[in-house]
């Protein structure tokens, strides 16, 4: 296991003073193992190009039905640390695309989240069981680890996409949804979006900023467990709505569906 000074060291030591935010809502995350820009046969744009198909015709791209997640939950912002301190020197077959974060989307349970992104069921069942049992030894074997496909938007749109359990049947892909693919590809023009290679220590600005944020969402849910990591009380983050709290944050009409902490590789 690892010890929870171990966590408090790593904050003190590397992570106390203030980073920066990054500018966009990815800086509020972790990334480790390689860029999600460089999967196999992955667009330039990546997950921009398949949420542009999605928010605009409402369905969803071909190359999503292969995305499969391992979805690790920590129980506490200790946790969430240790499970970064375990994605740091994970050894995975094609070093996958991995992040850590709390859940801010009004329309998800949860709080503390890990993803680690694998191309198809196959993969995504090698890596689970790796990291079932590394969870188990190295933070507890309590902490729920599952399988999933694609993003919770998705789900949302179409319950049932998201489950790959045996027995159950699976939502295809309608090649009728091709037409609106290719009327992106063709009409859509795309920054290029940063490549992230999750670098590990020493950490970016950015990124000492997301620990920060991880520490005010505990004081916020009330998870007094960030005391063991800071050592002294943090401010709560205004307006952060996440049970049983009801405070909640507007939307205009500019963005109503869509939560302000959209991400550019969801999940």
């Amino acid at each position: 296991m690892i010890p929870d000074e171990n966590v408090r060291h790593l904050f003190q030591n590397k992570l106390a003073k203030q980073g920066n935010y990054g500018g966009d809502p990815t800086s509020l995350q972790i990334f480790r193992g390689i860029s999600g820009l460089l999967w196999k046969d992955q667009h330039p744009a990546g997950c921009f190009r398949h949420f542009t198909v999605f928010n605009k015709f409402g369905v969803i791209p071909k190359y999503c039905f292969d995305c499969c997640k391992v979805l690790i939950e920590p129980r506490t912002v200790v946790e969430l640390f240790k499970l970064l301190m375990v994605f740091e020197k994970l050894e995975l077959p094609n070093d996958n695309t991995r992040k850590c974060m709390c859940e801010s989307r009004d329309f998800c349970s949860g709080t503390y989240k890990g993803f680690i992104y694998c191309r198809g069921i196959e993969e995504a069942k090698e890596v689970y069981d790796i990291v079932r049992q590394v969870v188990s030894d190295d933070i507890s074997p309590a902490v729920p680890v599952t399988l999933k496909r694609g993003c919770s938007e998705f789900e949302r749109a179409y319950p049932g996409y998201a489950r790959i359990e045996p027995g159950t049947v699976m939502i295809k892909y309608k090649e009728d949804w091709k037409a609106h693919e290719d009327f992106v590809d063709k009409h859509a023009v795309f920054s290029s979006p940063n490549v992230n290679v999750g670098g590990n220590t020493p950490y970016s600005p950015s990124e000492i900023f997301a620990t920060h944020y991880w520490l005010g969402y505990a004081a916020t849910i009330g998870d007094m467990s960030y005391r063991m990591v800071t050592g002294c009380a943090v401010p709560p983050i205004p307006q952060l709505k996440r049970p049983p709290f009801t405070t909640s944050v507007p939307h205009t009409k500019k963005e109503k569906g869509r939560h302000p902490l959209f991400m550019a590789i969801p999940d």
